[in-house]
């Protein structure tokens, strides 16, 4: 494998050190993108461009597409037996933990989210390939069972094919991880797609993970990376080279993929978008709520699909919650995500600065409030958290994607309970309650994947779960199993006894 190239020289003096240049790895050979985006990549807390947005060559993405194929027709890589794929996965896990560091700290300046929260989200980066090994070696790929006349009938869970994965702009790396690290164990071909607003932290993972899959003699297509746009993006969902999809990202482009996937008759996996309701029942402790609401609210800087989307309060606590929540909002200190001690940081880049300051400004301009308890500095993308009150239940249905939540009231649980499930999404749900046997029968009526009471963490309830998504927010579980087995077909082979 070829060294990816080093980052050009003139960069102004606010990344941090390391910082890759925008490359491409298509079977094994590093090089650097040319193909302008149009935009610039941007510094979110200064708002400063670091350098211009670049794309891979139509002939690059075309290359990796054939190395992917050729790679799966021969066998070299899904006709591996589990167990040596399992140590390949251990060697790429062994090389990513290694350049950790550096992955979190690109992903901190590059998404605004502090550095103490990607740094948490880390443990992700090598772990999803140290699970999917012990997956393999769990035997989830295969099993057996007797059949008529006591023959053995193996049911074998076999790689779809060349596998495209697709993350999105506010933890990618972790999500690069998850997704790759599942596709490999499962034997497919895999090309990551980075996000083009922030390549850096996905770059760097593929880089240490394709290091440490070559360390254990992996062909070297069997990952690759791409960089792009939406028109690349639609380019590889649509080629016929390509067998099987996962997608995290917004609930419109899902929409647009599921629909070319549909027709092609290829598995996809859909994680989009949520509009996730905190359900506060009465008699809860309104410092409790509060601390939740807040958490909700800025967790990744408001930037993830389990964020707060409303917050659904008793009529008569209504208040106090949002004393609470302003209390904890107003402590919060802001600034630059590298920066010691920063817990709320700025938008990953203008383009979503102005897209969410416009969304505030039409629910604003139509009669409801826009509260703001945090100061935040006045530079780059810097967004104060806002909880909106006084706005239609209809008019706060869409996903804002954003430290932006809609509060409503209720006097009876019904009208709770329509509140926490009028919006089409289904993604995350959250109750918080004084009784934890009360908040958990209400849970159970939260049209939701999953839903947590008392809790406000952005980790999944268990690591063995799956991550199920309802309505709009996507299609097919996630999950440490489940993804895995998203990547494989069913064969299953046997002897009929002759009669």
């Amino acid at each position: 494998m070829t060294p990816p190239p080093e980052a050009p020289a003139a960069f102004p003096p606010h990344p941090p050190a390391g910082l890759p240049g925008t490359a491409d790895l298509v079977d094994g050979a590093w090089e650097s993108c040319t193909v302008p985006l149009g935009f610039d990549l941007e510094d979110p807390d200064t708002g400063e461009p670091v350098r211009p947005a670049l794309a891979s060559s139509p002939e690059r993405v075309g290359r990796a597409l054939a190395a992917a194929a050729a790679l799966h027709a021969s066998g070299a890589w899904c006709g591996l037996p589990d167990e040596d794929r399992a140590r390949a996965l251990e060697s790429a896990a062994g090389a990513v933990e290694a350049a950790a560091q550096r992955i979190v700290t690109a992903e901190a300046f590059a998404t605004g989210v502090p550095l103490g929260q990607t740094s948490g989200l880390g443990v992700i980066l090598s772990g999803a390939f140290h699970i999917a090994a012990a997956q393999l070696r769990s035997g989830l790929l295969r099993r057996t069972v007797t059949g008529h006349g006591g023959h053995p009938v193996l049911v074998r869970r076999a790689a779809l094919g060349p596998a495209l994965c697709v993350v999105p702009y506010n933890a990618p790396a972790p999500m690069a991880a998850h997704k790759a690290a599942s596709a490999l164990a499962a034997g497919c071909p895999v090309i990551v797609k980075a996000p083009e607003l922030v390549p850096y932290g996905t770059q760097l993972l593929v880089e240490a993970a394709a290091r440490g899959l070559a360390r254990a003699g992996a062909p070297a297509a069997a990952l690759q990376l791409v960089h792009g746009d939406a028109a690349t993006g639609a380019r590889l969902v649509a080629d016929e080279r390509i067998r099987v999809v996962s997608f995290t990202g917004g609930t419109e482009t899902g929409r647009r993929i599921g629909a070319v996937c549909g027709q092609a008759l290829k598995p996809v996996q859909l994680e989009l978008g949520g509009n996730n309701p905190l359900l506060v029942l009465p008699g809860a402790n309104p410092e409790t709520a509060g601390r939740m609401a807040a958490e909700l609210l800025t967790t990744l800087n408001g930037q993830w699909c389990r964020a707060l989307g409303r917050l659904i309060l008793p009529a008569g606590l209504a208040q106090e919650v949002l004393d609470a929540t302003g209390r904890e909002l107003a402590a919060l200190r802001a600034g630059a995500p590298l920066a010691p001690g920063t817990g709320f940081g700025p938008l990953a880049h203008s383009r979503h600065h102005a897209a969410l300051t416009e969304a505030v400004r039409e629910l604003t301009s139509a009669g409801a409030e826009a509260h703001a308890w945090t100061a935040v500095p006045a530079r780059g993308s810097h967004f104060a958290p806002r909880l909106i009150t006084g706005a239609p239940e209809e008019a706060t249905r869409r996903e804002l994607f954003g430290p932006v939540a809609a509060v409503h009231t209720y006097e009876h649980e019904e009208e709770a309970l329509y509140l926490a499930n009028s919006t089409g999404y289904g993604l995350e749900g959250y109750v918080c309650a004084a009784d934890p046997d009360d908040g958990l029968r209400v849970a159970a009526r939260v049209a939701a994947g999953e839903v947590k009471v008392n809790g406000s963490s952005v980790m999944s309830l268990h690591l063995d779960t799956p991550r199920p998504a309802w309505g709009a927010s996507g299609l097919v579980d996630e999950g440490s199993a489940e993804t895995l087995l998203h990547f494989t077909g069913a064969r299953v082979t046997g002897l009929e006894a002759a009669r």
